[in-house]
């Protein structure tokens, strides 16, 4: 009989896991985790954790007095981008890699407006802390035309981008010819972690492969760093794949789990190569906005277009949200009559005072 192994231990064998929670709960509770990866959801609801209201309240603070050098942004809007950062930088001593930050969703469909938010988080990111590395910071950016031509840009001034909401072969190949460092595949529709009536049929397992082996047989540099994946077996099925985005359910799941090694891998469809008589053709986009677009919007009837733009509004209604709540913070301030000794000692925020927030 084949040796039993622990899922947690053999995925980790094969496959980068990253976290997909900013909770220091979670953090602390593994020590497998290399990336930590967030989005406006997770933000909201680490927001409104009690744990990190003083932290909330240094960095609308903060946001309030610097404001006036960044036009073009609500202080509403600022002030989310600052506590993103604030929050997400929490996460540097549990991890070994990258923190992740995603840019507004609501400039999916605009390429400046997408580098300048960029470009502002990666500064937010020094003035908050200057030691931190900025090679440690992606930036996540909605795959669409206009995301992925930010991408671009941002990756020739040196900021690392990672391709979010992303459903189609196509949406993959134009972001390795932008430069992406990572693509961010939803295995399933956002929704199904929203919406308990809503049940995906069509998950996109083969996606992850095809992606993954097509940029080894071109030579990307680019990872296929999966994520919105619902169960333990679901999460097997990809060992083997560069990275795996998961919640602490999946993780303790993985933990607690063990199984036969034979059948462990036997679940992967990594462990199976297509032979090159299967190999992808050469495909280009990032010149020709009409055929990405003819050739994005016809994969499987539009399908994959369909489940981009549902999951830029669903994280559309979670920074909105955010932007709402940090808007009371900011009233609330400036009804107590915030002291111009309280917004410098924001301002003077270092690492210590973030590990201890």
């Amino acid at each position: 009989m084949p040796p039993n192994v622990n899922l947690l231990a053999y995925l980790q064998s094969k496959t980068q896991i990253d976290c997909d929670s900013l909770s220091l709960d979670v953090l602390a509770s593994y020590d497998h985790f290399v990336d930590c990866t967030s989005n406006q959801a997770d933000s909201y609801y680490e927001f409104l954790n009690e744990g990190r209201y003083d932290l909330l309240q240094k960095s609308v603070a903060f946001a309030r007095g610097i404001y006036h050098e960044f036009p073009g942004v609500t202080l509403e809007e600022f002030a989310v981008e600052v506590s993103m950062v604030t929050v997400s930088l929490t996460a540097i001593p549990f991890i070994r890699g990258n923190i992740h930050v995603m840019a507004n969703p609501s400039l999916a469909y605009s390429t400046p407006k997408i580098v300048e938010n960029a470009k502002r988080i990666s500064n937010l990111c020094h003035r908050w802390d200057p030691e931190f590395d900025l090679s440690r910071l992606v930036i996540k950016v909605p795959a669409t035309w206009e995301g992925l031509q930010a991408c671009r840009e941002l990756t020739s001034t040196g900021i690392n981008t990672l391709a979010t909401t992303l459903f189609t072969i196509e949406q993959a190949i134009l972001a390795a010819e932008a430069g992406c460092i990572s693509i961010s595949p939803f295995v399933h529709e956002l929704k199904v972690h929203f919406d308990e009536t809503y049940h995906d049929v069509d998950p996109i397992f083969e996606l992850c492969l095809e992606a993954q082996q097509y940029f080894e047989q071109y030579s990307y540099t680019t990872r296929v760093k999966a994520c919105s994946l619902i169960d333990v077996e679901e999460v097997m099925k990809l060992a083997g794949i560069a990275a795996l985005t998961l919640p602490p359910g999946l993780m303790s799941g993985l933990r607690d789990t063990e199984d036969s090694e034979d059948e462990v891998f036997n679940l992967s469809i990594f462990d199976h190569k297509t032979d090159d008589s299967q190999a992808s053709k050469r495909l280009s986009f990032i010149d020709d906005e009409a055929k990405f677009r003819e050739a994005f919007s016809q994969r499987e009837n539009g399908k994959g277009q369909s489940k981009t733009n549902q999951a830029i509004e669903l994280f559309c209604g979670f920074q909105t949200k955010a932007e709402n709540l940090l808007r009371g913070l900011l009233d609330q301030q400036r009804h107590d009559g915030l002291t111009k000794g309280v917004q410098e000692e924001a301002l003077e925020q270092t690492q210590k005072t973030l590990i201890g927030a």
